[in-house]
């Protein structure tokens, strides 16, 4: 049964057998628990991660099709396992600073300029959703580094208001980036780990 196709082992894991099961887990349970741990860099959560996959492909048996490549299928829920998992954890302080540490001991300077540039990416897209004069008040003060007195001079408005505009924008911003750098750290990390 170790040289049976992985159509075969679909067709029969589909019946419920348990030794096309075994041989489909042992075939691919390596293979699996070492992207996972790229994806991660958790060998917990790799080892949950081939669990799961498996769990489900047993759970779920009556819906495999063994016509569909099942090596993709198995890849394809272990990814979606460990970005749902990221996705869930990058809330947990404990997590974000284990993950950080390991960002940090495991990439070097230009990593960290990938996080700035995403980091940046995201300033810019907080930016751009200001209203529209908000935003040239705030475009003026921060990038152009006009003082809020050439602002207003320039713009025909009075000081207060600029200045009132420029507290806005950057709680606005502030929160913004609050709110998605924890995604800027991912994404700078699965960029490092899955070049393209």
């Amino acid at each position: 049964m170790l040289d049976t196709t992985d159509e075969a082992l679909c067709g029969m894991i589909r019946d419920r057998d348990q030794a096309a099961f075994s041989v489909l887990y042992d075939r691919y349970r390596n293979q699996i628990y070492g992207y996972s741990l790229k994806l991660c860099g958790s060998p917990e959560v790799a080892l949950d991660t081939v669990q799961e996959v498996f769990m489900k492909i047993w759970q779920r048996h009556e819906a495999l099709d063994p016509s569909r490549p099942l090596k993709a299928y198995l890849f394809r829920s272990a990814r979606n396992y460990v970005f749902d998992y990221l996705r869930k954890a990058v809330h947990d302080e404990k997590f974000r600073k284990r993950f950080l540490q390991t960002f940090e001991e495991g990439f070097g300077a230009s990593d960290h300029q990938l996080y700035t540039k995403q980091l940046e990416e995201l300033r810019m897209n907080a930016i751009s959703r200001l209203p529209a004069q908000r935003q040239l008040i705030y475009k003026m003060s921060k990038v152009e580094g006009l003082s809020n007195q050439e602002i207003a001079d320039r713009l025909g408005i009075s000081v207060n208001t600029v200045r009132d505009q420029l507290v806005k924008a950057s709680r606005f911003v502030r929160a913004y980036l609050h709110r998605h750098a924890d995604i800027a750290m991912l994404l700078a990390a699965f960029n490092i780990l899955l070049p393209a």
